[in-house]
């Protein structure tokens, strides 16, 4: 059975109706350090806060006061690399990370190699207000709307890239970091099918509609 977590993190926010239908849809919500100053901002209850503790603030602290805190100081791990590695050992395996990006960019470059580091113990995807992010592994496939944007973003070199039901299609291609992307692509049937051979690649989404 999929068991799926929210995690908030430290980064800048979505906006306030975005975050809580991401919690409504989780059936676990833990926040990462600072992300629960963010939780108690938009009136989000979470189940736990995991990290080294050094960006909660001191009210945050004292209105969550009931809620179980993990206090983790290895210097040599992300605080989201901290509750991603926890939430795993808690038995969730579909984890989405809000507030992840933004804010400071090395933290933000280090926090998208985390979708790759932990696959395939935990599929996890990146959401802001424009779209979201994901792990493509060896395989992907979903369903989307006819005409939105999807973009695969290399993380290094990634070879024997095979698409459908995309506008422009790849077939047994190479992307690189640097050197060729597939940004802006577009849905033209579904299924939308991405293969990847070799290579850590990654799937952006844009939302269409309200959100």
């Amino acid at each position: 059975m999929v068991k799926r977590a929210l995690i908030i993190a430290n980064g800048e926010p979505p906006k306030k109706s975005l975050l809580q239908t991401l919690a409504r849809e989780s059936d676990f919500i833990v926040c990462a350090d600072g992300g629960a100053n963010t939780a108690l901002k938009f009136g989000i209850i979470p189940h736990a806060i995991v990290g080294d503790m050094d960006s909660i603030h001191a009210e945050t602290l004292s209105k969550f006061r009931t809620v179980p805190q993990y206090a983790d100081t290895d210097q040599e791990s992300t605080d989201l690399e901290k509750v991603v590695t926890w939430t795993i050992r808690e038995q969730y395996d579909h984890i989405t990370v809000a507030a992840g990006l933004g804010k400071r960019m090395d933290h933000t470059v280090g926090n998208l190699g985390v979708m790759a580091k932990f696959y395939p113990d935990a599929v996890i995807r990146f959401v802001d207000d424009l779209g979201e992010l994901s792990y493509v592994g060896s395989k992907t496939e979903f369903e989307a709307e006819i005409g939105s944007t999807v973009s695969l973003i290399p993380l290094n070199r990634c070879e024997g890239i095979t698409t459908a039901g995309l506008k422009y299609p790849l077939t047994n291609e190479r992307l690189e970091l640097g050197f060729r992307d597939g940004t802006s692509n577009e849905v033209i049937s579904n299924p939308v099918l991405i293969v990847v051979k070799k290579g850590h690649l990654l799937l952006f989404r844009l939302h269409t509609g309200p959100h």
